[in-house]
């Protein structure tokens, strides 16, 4: 729902008038970021909006703590959303709808070391992925972010990484990704990791190495799993075609993110080098089974990808594949495995498809 912001806050203002008691330090503070929001240029608003909540968020307190709020101005603040938000301003349609739901920790913490300024503000766990907001800056003001120094240090052959660990433990196979924000945040990046077999809540350290400094940045965070709403499916049986034996080790559905866990095997008994040798090359890249997947609702949605990640051991293949949800719970979810023919069109497997119920 859209609301006219100015409207509503010209209402808080006038009714804030009338509550007698209101401190003047208050009325000063609200009469000024009003002529701030009304004087500001609409180019800038969008990026004003970080600095100018702290002012915002100080008067609500004030006000709220000291009993002076009047049902005009807590319908004004309810309805003003999180603008500050890097999550909700610049991430997936899952990390919107995340922040949109209250699934979001604000973590706000900062490590300096030698001028340089490491941050985690925001994060996400919703039992299939943590994702966090990683904001670098330093005295110089060139303030790059985490992500455009690592894309020169990996260029140079220099080392800049992150290790994560959980209760102590080195978090590890795991799916990684590192997004920029751009110009709502340009030295913030949106940092997101896709583990298996997390328990609900946990203690994450974050060790960030290698930015110019010896000194790691180290970050502990209590996390916990904040999707309320969740479901689990997964296929009953494999399916069979060319060799291949695929069945679906689990999809995880939650108001953030859609996880499926696809599990591929060869025939009884056949090593890992012996299946993918005995798959026909249409579904291999370089030695490696490279099948792609579409997931759909019963509406024909086809959900956006937000990445994968694959390893093998033994006999088995495990690949992890992250989407975004779709804008309301499916009732059931197809599974399209697919490859790419040589003209680059989608090949579809229909051996190999699942049809997944979701149960209300």
């Amino acid at each position: 729902m859209n609301h006219d912001l100015n409207h509503e806050l010209e209402q808080a203002k006038d009714e804030a008038g009338e509550v007698q008691q209101l401190p003047d330090t208050i009325r000063m503070r609200l009469d000024h970021t009003y002529r701030i929001i009304e004087n500001s240029p609409p180019v800038r608003k969008k990026r004003y909006w970080t600095g100018l909540l702290v002012a915002v968020a100080a008067s609500g307190l004030l006000i709220i703590g000291s009993g002076f709020i009047s049902p005009v101005m807590a319908e004004a603040i309810k309805n003003i959303p999180v603008l500050g938000s890097i999550f909700l301003n610049d991430g997936d349609e899952g990390l919107k709808t995340a922040s949109r739901q209250g699934m979001i920790t604000e973590v706000q913490q900062s490590v300096a070391h030698d001028g340089i300024t490491i941050s985690i503000s925001e994060l996400m766990y919703d039992g299939s992925r943590i994702s966090m907001v990683l904001t670098r800056q330093t005295i110089d003001g060139k303030n790059e972010s985490f992500g455009q120094l690592g894309s020169k240090a990996s260029q140079r052959g220099d080392v800049n990484g992150v290790q994560f660990y959980v209760d102590g433990e080195e978090l590890g196979n795991y799916g990684y990704s590192i997004t920029g924000v751009g110009d709502g945040a340009p030295n913030s990046d949106i940092v997101t990791l896709s583990p298996e077999g997390l328990p609900d809540e946990f203690t994450l350290e974050v060790v960030i190495r290698g930015i110019s400094v010896s000194e790691p940045f180290r970050f502990s965070i209590p996390v916990k799993n904040s999707a309320a709403d969740r479901a689990v499916l997964k296929s009953e049986e494999p399916k069979i075609h060319d060799n291949i034996h695929m069945e679906i080790r689990s999809f995880k559905i939650t108001p953030a993110t859609m996880q499926m866990i696809v599990s591929i095997t060869g025939k009884p008994g056949q090593d890992l080098k012996e299946f993918i040798e005995s798959v026909p090359d249409q579904y291999k890249v370089e030695d490696f089974i490279n099948i792609d997947y579409e997931v759909m609702n019963e509406k024909g949605e086809i959900a956006k990808s937000l990445g994968a990640m694959g390893s093998g051991s033994g006999s088995h293949l495990t690949f992890t594949f992250m989407y975004e949800p779709f804008p309301t719970k499916p009732k059931s979810i197809t599974v399209r495995p697919y490859v790419y023919s040589s003209e680059h069109k989608k090949k579809y497997i229909p051996e190999l498809e699942f049809n997944l119920p979701v149960e209300e």
